[in-house]
């Protein structure tokens, strides 16, 4: 016990921060940013709960044939995460982009429009729009935050209307507010797709669960009567 809980100690010195930044945490003040490998952590913990569980040798074998596979595992956990968060962000951003239209439409600067909106709009979108905004703040170059911003997969579009609008001279307004609509029609057509890809996959389950039933109700009485014409 003694040894697995040594172990998990290493472990976390190995994943976490510098150890600076872990007294810190340690005193109370706040971590932020932690960048912590989940699959590491659980790829790690296997063979400690093999060996707690089997014993050295046999615990050290299995630990050590299932840690790819819960790397594997834990990995898909992940990937579904941040499909789930990058849709959160894509179904929230033309809310946000009208609210900016309209902060900018009222004469606010970009800075403060995007603090604004970040304000008003919930997480994951509004803290990645306060972290945009706090770049801006301090810059003396906003071409290269929305340089940064038009590599992100989901705010992409933003970055590159706000780059497009400065390196033009358009009004910000105009371009932030064609950016929204185009963001909106993508959001219906993929949730349109989205419909008709639920619809052919529950068709299988459906007829799986229906067609036993059609059978039993439907077919095997006609059946069982017509053997029982047959009896004396």
């Amino acid at each position: 016990m003694i040894s697995a809980l040594l172990a998990a100690m290493a472990m976390w010195c190995l994943v976490s921060r510098p150890p600076v930044q872990r007294i810190r945490w340690m005193r109370g003040a706040r971590r932020a940013g932690v960048q912590v490998d989940l699959r590491i952590v659980a790829a790690s913990l296997v063979p400690i709960a093999g060996v707690m569980l089997l014993g050295p040798a046999p615990g050290l074998m299995l630990g050590a044939a299932s840690a790819p596979v819960v790397w594997r595992a834990v990995g898909r956990l992940e990937s579904a995460a941040d499909r789930r968060r990058a849709a959160e962000l894509a179904a929230a951003l033309p809310t946000a982009l009208d609210l900016m239209v309209a902060a900018l439409e009222a004469g606010r600067p970009p800075v403060l429009a995007l603090s604004v909106v970040a304000e008003a709009t919930v997480p994951p979108l509004g803290p990645e729009l306060a972290t945009v905004a706090s770049r801006l703040a301090i810059t003396a170059d906003p071409q290269t935050v929305w340089s940064a911003l038009a590599a992100d997969p989901v705010l992409g579009a933003l970055g590159r209307a706000f780059a497009r609008a400065e390196g033009s001279g358009m009004p910000v307004a105009e371009v932030v507010a064609g950016v929204a609509a185009e963001q909106r029609r993508e959001l219906v057509a993929r949730r349109r797709q989205h419909g008709r890809k639920i619809a052919v996959q529950t068709a299988g389950p459906l007829g799986a669960c229906f067609l036993p039933a059609f059978f039993l109700i439907g077919i095997v009485p006609t059946i069982m009567s017509s053997f029982a014409s047959f009896l004396p």
